[in-house]
């Protein structure tokens, strides 16, 4: 199924902005992955906040990348079809 050209929108306007929104998620998510990745300080015992469970936010900060990796490929192939 092809997507219809919009006259509004010429197909190389398209290529660059769809481009552009990737670079720009790509450099977001970067820095969500580095900051689940980066140590977290032990829990003192007067923390009046619980500690996270490093496990769940990592998959939680992974598990959007790859999502966006799987839109950005159905976006591609709608673009370039």
């Amino acid at each position: 199924m092809s997507v219809p050209p919009s006259p509004l929108l010429p197909p190389a306007v398209a290529a660059t902005l769809f481009w552009a929104s990737v670079a720009a998620c790509v450099v977001a998510q970067g820095f969500i992955i580095r900051a689940a990745f980066r140590a977290v300080r032990p829990p003192t015992e007067a923390a009046p906040v619980p500690a996270p469970h490093r496990g769940a936010e990592l998959v939680w900060a992974v598990l959007p990348a790859f999502a966006l990796a799987a839109l950005w490929l159905g976006a591609w192939r709608a673009l370039s079809s």
